[in-house]
């Protein structure tokens, strides 16, 4: 059975668009994650697009400590005419202090898989740590 968790929401960013690219966020989010803290619960939502054939990828999302990578993944999908939405709740350990997210994804690095609706296609938040 898993501890309780104190819930918060923070907002960090959105998440990487372009295959291979690579996102930081600070989970210490100012101050409001206390240093007692060992994990923190995120969650993550994408709205995907794309031009040409169906096409699958992933994020890989992790926390590390020293050399150690502790990765989750969420699955993306992209293809013509299509538009994929894809979310999940993810608890990691906290390591260093930082959550990276790198996008895998076999289309071309010049091409966003970001299904634009506005500003919010994806979103990246810490809500609980325990």
């Amino acid at each position: 059975m898993s501890a309780e968790y104190e819930p918060m929401q923070v907002s960090l960013g959105t998440l990487p668009e372009f295959p291979d690219q690579v996102a930081s966020y600070d989970l210490k989010v100012g101050g409001q994650v206390p240093s007692t803290a060992k994990e923190v619960l995120v969650y993550l939502f994408v709205t995907t697009s794309g031009a040409g054939e169906f096409q699958r990828g992933y994020y890989d999302i992790y926390t590390s400590k020293g050399d150690k990578h502790f990765s989750q993944f969420m699955n993306v999908a992209v293809g013509q005419g299509a538009t994929a939405v894809n979310s999940a709740n993810l608890w990691l350990p906290i390591g260093d202090g930082k959550l990276a997210v790198k996008l895998v994804h076999p289309d071309d690095a010049k091409k966003s898989i970001a299904g634009k609706t506005g500003e919010d296609w994806s979103g990246v938040f810490v809500i609980g740590y325990r």
